[in-house]
């Protein structure tokens, strides 16, 4: 799986299915950078939970994912 924006919000705010379990269970060094973000990541709405998150948020939080995954490379 390529670290797109897209794919790393699927991956990160999609509903718990065997396939998202299975892709997480490919890819975990995507997975590990998208917890590592989410401890330290603030939305610019202020949203508590990810079930709040504004898309804006979301699109955020996998562009900074993106940047740390392809960093770590």
């Amino acid at each position: 799986m390529k670290a797109t924006v897209k794919n790393i919000s699927c991956l990160w705010f999609g509903a718990d299915t065997p396939i998202r379990s299975y892709k997480i269970k490919l890819n975990p060094d995507l997975w590990a950078t998208c917890q590592r973000v989410n401890r330290e990541f603030i939305p610019p709405s202020g949203a508590r939970a990810l079930s709040q998150y504004r898309k804006s948020d979301m699109t955020l939080f996998a562009k900074t994912v993106q940047q740390q995954f392809t960093q770590g490379k």
